[in-house]
């Protein structure tokens, strides 16, 4: 690291002289070294290329503008990069930063950058889209996806805010320091192509972005975004979130309960089926006491080694007379008062057009006791070990321009920053939240939702007549009832050959990952077994809701889960994932590798692999004989309907 900022450094130096000697500033293309590359800067117009050991010259950023003037900055000699400002206002910063060169561009507030990224031809887009997704830039089928600009924010579908271009000699690499109000946006336009954008705004004036030449592996942005992190003192692993119930979170199967799921003969039905660990979380209504988990419940769980807990939100507000969710009732005046204020004047409308979304600012201020705070205590004094927060990770802040308690993204982010690390370092309950990304993941132990991939294509799904709602509230269709869908949806989702454990690579030692809760590993017909030998390669949970009917029908595949995840993973403390490889040219075998030197292959092809069936997956450990797990029989029909009592 310090040998990467000293040769970027003096090769800078060398060329200040040049800039900054006698008579007036000329702009020259700044070159950095930094290790083995060179990179060229043009500050006039911000074209990027690098130029590699062997001679090789590879475009990393094409201009931002045309020619224009700039001024420069003199820092004094301990400047570590070129520093100016362009025409149009911005202050740049040119450095090194371990392997990277790091841009730093300063803004106005309400001013926006957008930038493409170099013409992509025949490589594939490393994309930490969800869990993480290989699109190659010539593929028809997501050509025609993309056919329209798609953009992920950099705190929402993106799990962590890096992405490549992989070719068969190189992954050129991009990574944000904070992802806050920056987009990765796709596009077909000749191939899939890529652009950059950034909002300037309150807490959000600069971006910073690094750039990097990796060898050419599936894994290279979450593994260059984790050495970034390692860099800046940034990643926290489990040991540094530790509570006394997370050792019972690895290895441990995600089930929602419903009806009679909540009932003690359901936890006796798990112990008879020799389930020795599971995570177990619900909805509640207390107002009604209708399907209630109780203390009893909960104490019985976790005197079974069971992690059982409740799901809360803090982010709706509803009338207490018609809310549909106990958690959406606000003590005192704090609903209506406390809705985000759009500005245009008007509370900002709640999901699914219920009530509105609350302020983190108006919740955060509120007088009396932290609300949060108390919900917590509340959950632990009913016995519970674990709670699933509802949004707060999702990553999509709000401006509150309401004058009694305003707010900015940025503001709106620390409130969740502080309201989800509450729950671990006082009250000492194993952490989840919605589809958790890199920034709120040094205040979460798991994710429901980032393990689902490309998540444009799980909305439209909900559209769908036959996806099912929430009625009957004890065995939501939603929830319950299977789901066929078209073979271009089953791609987009599931499609083997396009999916990546990038957001393992990054977090497998600090974030458990597991699919939505409405996407549990039975909702979608025919993906079954694909599902459950990703599980195994990736080393995330597999997500289940359940009654008592349903654990019948599918508890041998519910068994055969656990067993399985403990073979190739055990329930230890987890390691980080070290290496992916697609073992043949259709990407249908894959490889993933573990620190602790396991070897994991699995063939999502039709065809057996080297005797490794078709959704199986070989475990392969130091001095041990290669073991092959498969997924089970398919279980009976589901059938609709309440579940006999």
């Amino acid at each position: 690291m310090i040998r990467s900022a000293v040769s970027g450094l003096a090769v800078w130096l060398a060329v200040a002289m040049t800039v900054f000697g006698a008579g007036p500033a000329v702009a020259l293309p700044f070159v950095m070294k930094i290790d083995d590359t060179v990179y060229n800067v043009d500050p006039r117009t911000l074209s990027i290329d690098a130029r590699l050991p062997d001679g090789t010259v590879v475009a990393v950023m094409p201009p931002l503008y045309p020619v224009q003037n700039i001024s420069f900055i003199d820092d004094g000699p301990d400047a570590r990069g070129p520093h100016w400002t362009d025409s149009v206002g911005h202050d740049l910063i040119l450095t090194a930063e371990g392997s990277a060169l790091r841009l730093t561009i300063t803004g106005k507030s309400g001013e926006e950058l957008a930038w493409d990224l170099p013409l992509a031809e025949k490589g594939t887009w490393l994309v930490p889209d969800g869990e993480g997704m290989a699109f190659r830039a010539d593929d028809p089928f997501w050509r025609a996806a993309y056919v329209k600009q798609h953009c992920m924010g950099g705190t929402t579908s993106l799990s962590l805010p890096a992405w490549s271009y992989l070719t068969e000699s190189r992954a050129v690499t991009y990574a944000l320091a904070d992802g806050l109000q920056s987009k990765l946006c796709l596009r077909d336009q000749d191939g899939l192509q890529a652009r950059l954008t950034h909002a300037f705004s309150s807490g959000a004036d600069k971006i910073e972005l690094l750039f990097a030449i990796r060898p050419p592996e599936p894994l290279a942005p979450a593994l260059f975004y984790r050495e970034v992190l390692k860099g800046r003192g940034q990643f926290k692993a489990f040991a540094d979130k530790a509570v006394p119930d997370l050792p019972r979170l690895f290895g441990a199967p995600h089930a929602y309960v419903w009806g009679d799921g909540r009932d003690l003969t359901f936890l006796d039905d798990l112990k008879a089926l020799g389930i020795d660990r599971i995570l177990l979380a619900y909805d509640q209504d207390e107002r009604t006491g209708k399907f209630v988990v109780t203390p009893a419940y909960l104490k019985k769980a976790t005197g079974m080694g069971y992690l059982a807990g409740p799901y809360d939100s803090f982010d709706n507000g509803q009338p207490e007379a018609t809310a549909d969710m106990q958690e959406a009732i606000w003590p005192g005046d704090l609903y209506p008062a406390g809705c985000v204020i759009e500005a245009d004047g008007k509370p900002k409308t709640g999901f699914a057009n219920r009530g509105c979304y609350m302020s983190s600012q108006a919740i955060a201020r509120y007088p009396g006791p932290f609300i949060p705070g108390q919900r917590y205590a509340t959950h632990k004094a009913d016995g519970a070990n674990h709670v699933f927060i509802d949004v707060d990770a999702f990553g999509d802040f709000f401006e509150d321009h309401n004058p009694d308690h305003p707010m900015t993204m940025a503001q709106d982010r620390d409130n969740r920053l502080v309201r989800l690390g509450l729950g671990i370092t006082q009250y000492r309950l194993v952490l989840g939240s919605e589809s958790v990304t890199a920034w709120a993941a040094g205040v979460t132990h798991y994710s429901h939702g980032t393990a689902q991939a490309h998540s444009a294509a799980i909305w439209p799904l909900h559209q769908n007549p036959n996806f099912g709602g929430y009625w009957p509230p004890e065995r939501p269709p939603m929830f319950f009832k299977p789901l066929t869908v078209t073979p271009d949806e089953a791609r987009a989702l599931f499609g083997a050959a396009d999916r990546l454990p990038l957001f393992e690579a990054a977090f497998h030692d600090s974030v458990v990952a597991a699919d939505r809760w409405e996407f549990g590993l039975m909702k979608i017909t025919g993906e079954e077994r694909t599902r459950f030998a990703r599980s195994l390669l990736y080393g995330t949970p597999t997500m289940w809701n359940l009654d008592r009917r349903e654990l019948v029908r599918v508890g041998p595949w519910l068994k055969t889960a656990e067993d399985d995840f403990r073979q190739a993973h055990g329930v230890d403390t987890p390691v980080a994932l070290t290496g992916f490889r697609w073992l043949t040219d259709d990407r249908l075998v894959q490889q993933a590798t573990y620190a602790d030197g396991r070897v994991l292959v699995a063939n999502f092809g039709r065809e057996a692999w080297q005797a490794l069936g078709p959704d199986c997956v070989r475990l392969t450990r130091p001095g041990a004989p290669a073991v092959d797990m498969c997924p089970p029989a398919d279980p009976p029909p589901y059938k609709q309907g309440a579940a006999p009592h």
